[in-house]
Protein backbone atom coordinates (compact mmCIF):
# COMPACT_ATOMS: atom_id res chain seq x y z
CA UNK A 1 0.00 0.00 0.00
CA UNK A 2 3.19 2.40 0.67
CA UNK A 3 4.95 1.47 -2.78
CA UNK A 4 4.84 4.03 -5.37
CA UNK A 5 3.99 1.11 -8.01
CA UNK A 6 2.50 -1.32 -6.30
CA UNK A 7 2.26 -3.98 -9.38
CA UNK A 8 6.51 -3.33 -9.94
CA UNK A 9 6.94 -4.29 -6.14
CA UNK A 10 4.78 -7.68 -6.68
CA UNK A 11 6.17 -8.58 -9.52
CA UNK A 12 10.07 -8.20 -8.13
CA UNK A 13 8.91 -10.11 -4.91
CA UNK A 14 7.54 -13.01 -7.13
CA UNK A 15 10.50 -12.77 -9.07
CA UNK A 16 13.09 -13.15 -6.36
CA UNK A 17 11.11 -15.91 -4.50
CA UNK A 18 12.74 -19.53 -4.74
CA UNK A 19 10.32 -22.60 -5.74
CA UNK A 20 8.31 -23.23 -2.38
CA UNK A 21 9.01 -19.95 -1.12
CA UNK A 22 6.49 -17.85 0.54
CA UNK A 23 4.81 -14.24 -0.64
CA UNK A 24 2.59 -12.86 1.85
CA UNK A 25 1.29 -9.27 2.32
CA UNK A 26 -1.01 -7.55 5.00
CA UNK A 27 -2.68 -4.18 4.13
CA UNK A 28 -5.66 -2.27 6.05
CA UNK A 29 -9.39 -3.57 4.70
CA UNK A 30 -11.33 -0.35 4.31
CA UNK A 31 -11.88 2.33 6.31
CA UNK A 32 -15.39 1.95 7.36
CA UNK A 33 -13.78 -1.22 8.71
CA UNK A 34 -10.95 0.56 10.36
CA UNK A 35 -13.01 2.72 13.40
CA UNK A 36 -9.33 2.88 14.72
CA UNK A 37 -8.60 5.74 12.20
CA UNK A 38 -11.59 6.87 11.32
CA UNK A 39 -12.60 8.02 14.36
CA UNK A 40 -9.48 10.68 13.94
CA UNK A 41 -10.12 11.24 10.48
CA UNK A 42 -13.73 12.19 10.65
CA UNK A 43 -13.25 14.61 13.56
CA UNK A 44 -9.80 16.38 11.71
CA UNK A 45 -12.00 16.38 8.34
CA UNK A 46 -14.38 18.42 10.63
CA UNK A 47 -12.06 21.24 11.55
CA UNK A 48 -9.63 21.00 8.09
CA UNK A 49 -10.03 20.62 4.30
CA UNK A 50 -8.32 17.30 3.63
CA UNK A 51 -7.56 16.86 -0.58
CA UNK A 52 -8.82 13.08 -1.40
CA UNK A 53 -5.72 10.59 -1.44
CA UNK A 54 -4.43 9.77 -5.21
CA UNK A 55 -5.71 6.36 -6.13
CA UNK A 56 -2.44 5.48 -7.20
CA UNK A 57 -0.27 6.89 -4.76
CA UNK A 58 1.14 5.49 -1.83
CA UNK A 59 -2.09 5.41 1.08
CA UNK A 60 -3.14 2.89 3.70
CA UNK A 61 -6.47 1.77 2.17
CA UNK A 62 -4.82 1.92 -1.53
CA UNK A 63 -5.21 -1.65 -1.67
CA UNK A 64 -8.14 -2.17 0.58
CA UNK A 65 -10.77 -3.60 -2.40
CA UNK A 66 -10.85 -7.14 -1.63
CA UNK A 67 -9.31 -8.90 -4.35
CA UNK A 68 -6.75 -6.07 -5.54
CA UNK A 69 -3.58 -7.92 -3.72
CA UNK A 70 -4.49 -11.11 -5.38
CA UNK A 71 -4.53 -9.78 -8.46
CA UNK A 72 -1.42 -8.10 -8.11
CA UNK A 73 -0.26 -11.76 -7.02
CA UNK A 74 -1.65 -13.47 -10.13
CA UNK A 75 -0.18 -11.15 -12.29
CA UNK A 76 3.23 -11.84 -11.14
CA UNK A 77 2.78 -15.06 -12.19
CA UNK A 78 1.12 -16.75 -8.80
CA UNK A 79 -1.48 -19.23 -8.69
CA UNK A 80 -2.50 -20.42 -5.38
CA UNK A 81 -3.37 -17.30 -3.45
CA UNK A 82 -5.39 -17.11 -0.60
CA UNK A 83 -6.79 -14.59 0.92
CA UNK A 84 -8.34 -13.72 4.32
CA UNK A 85 -9.24 -11.11 6.99
CA UNK A 86 -8.18 -10.63 10.05
CA UNK A 87 -9.64 -9.05 13.05
CA UNK A 88 -7.70 -6.50 15.34
CA UNK A 89 -8.29 -3.98 17.92
CA UNK A 90 -6.31 -1.25 18.90
CA UNK A 91 -6.03 -1.13 22.45
CA UNK A 92 -4.83 2.17 25.17
CA UNK A 93 -5.27 2.64 28.61
CA UNK A 94 -7.39 5.40 27.79
CA UNK A 95 -9.58 7.75 25.15
CA UNK A 96 -6.45 10.18 26.23
CA UNK A 97 -3.85 8.01 25.18
CA UNK A 98 -5.69 6.72 22.08
CA UNK A 99 -5.34 10.72 21.35
CA UNK A 100 -2.02 10.89 22.32
CA UNK A 101 -0.87 7.84 19.92
CA UNK A 102 -3.28 8.50 16.75
CA UNK A 103 -1.66 12.12 16.51
CA UNK A 104 1.59 11.26 17.23
CA UNK A 105 2.57 7.98 15.29
CA UNK A 106 -0.73 7.80 12.42
CA UNK A 107 0.93 9.20 9.28
CA UNK A 108 -2.24 10.52 7.84
CA UNK A 109 -3.20 12.10 11.13
CA UNK A 110 -0.29 13.46 11.89
CA UNK A 111 0.18 15.02 8.28
CA UNK A 112 -3.70 16.54 8.74
CA UNK A 113 -2.92 17.63 12.07
CA UNK A 114 0.21 19.73 10.74
CA UNK A 115 -2.79 22.16 8.71
CA UNK A 116 -4.86 23.14 11.69
CA UNK A 117 -4.10 25.95 14.31
CA UNK A 118 -4.41 25.49 17.91
CA UNK A 119 -7.95 26.12 18.79
CA UNK A 120 -8.73 23.11 16.12
CA UNK A 121 -6.20 21.03 17.10
CA UNK A 122 -8.04 21.60 20.91
CA UNK A 123 -11.37 20.93 19.46
CA UNK A 124 -10.07 17.87 17.46
CA UNK A 125 -8.44 16.29 20.44
CA UNK A 126 -12.17 16.63 22.34
CA UNK A 127 -13.49 14.98 19.76
CA UNK A 128 -11.81 12.16 19.23
CA UNK A 129 -11.49 11.48 22.57
CA UNK A 130 -15.20 11.79 23.35
CA UNK A 131 -15.54 9.48 20.48
CA UNK A 132 -12.92 7.04 21.82
CA UNK A 133 -14.57 7.15 25.16
CA UNK A 134 -17.41 5.07 23.51
CA UNK A 135 -14.90 1.95 23.00
CA UNK A 136 -14.14 2.06 26.54
CA UNK A 137 -14.28 -1.49 28.18
CA UNK A 138 -12.72 -3.54 31.35
CA UNK A 139 -10.35 -0.37 32.03
CA UNK A 140 -9.34 -0.19 28.32
CA UNK A 141 -10.21 1.59 24.82
CA UNK A 142 -10.24 -1.49 22.70
CA UNK A 143 -11.29 -0.36 19.18
CA UNK A 144 -11.49 -2.62 15.79
CA UNK A 145 -10.50 -2.97 12.72
CA UNK A 146 -9.99 -5.68 9.93
CA UNK A 147 -6.40 -6.49 7.94
CA UNK A 148 -6.23 -8.32 4.97
CA UNK A 149 -3.90 -10.80 4.64
CA UNK A 150 -3.04 -12.55 0.82
CA UNK A 151 -0.55 -15.62 0.56
CA UNK A 152 1.15 -18.15 -1.69
CA UNK A 153 3.72 -20.01 -2.46
CA UNK A 154 5.99 -20.11 -5.62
Amino acid sequence: MFFPDVARATAEFARVLRPGGRLCSSVWAGPGENPWTTIAMQAIAAEAVLAPPDPDGPDMFRCAAPGYVTALYQTAGLRGVAEWNVDVELVTDSPVQYWEMISEHVSLAVAALQRVGEPARERIAEAIIARASTYEEGGKVRIPGVARCIADTK
